[in-house]
């Protein structure tokens, strides 16, 4: 049995882009259209799934390996999409993206008052 979102209730005409690295990914890309896009991590069970039988994935498959050629990859496809949709042009800062290294201290809490 496959647990996976039912796509076909998005409403309106909408493209999906799929990321994913474990083998629960597999069904969900499998129920992905022509006009979706894939993204499984490389060398990760989604990828390796994919391999075996890359002809059963209508959407268009895009791997990558770490957070910044995942970051490319996307807004990449996130810019042809809004530009084949003759969407406002959306750039890289209008995408944000932050990471936190462990090491970094969090802000202080505010006090509350009861």
């Amino acid at each position: 049995m496959c647990k996976s979102p039912d796509f076909s209730l998005q409403e309106g005409k909408k493209k999906i882009i799929y990321l994913g690295d474990g083998s629960g990914d597999y069904c969900p890309s499998l129920k992905l259209k022509e006009v979706d896009f894939v993204m499984p991590r490389k060398n990760f069970p989604l990828f390796d799934l994919i391999c075996k039988d890359p002809l059963v994935i209508k959407a268009d498959i895009h791997e990558w390996t770490d957070g910044e050629e995942l970051e490319h990859i996307l807004l990449n496809l996130i810019n042809t999409i809004a530009t084949e949709e003759n969407a406002q042009f959306i750039s890289a800062a209008d995408c944000k993206l932050q990471t936190m290294s462990a090491h970094e201290a969090l802000p202080q809490a505010l006090p509350v008052r009861q």
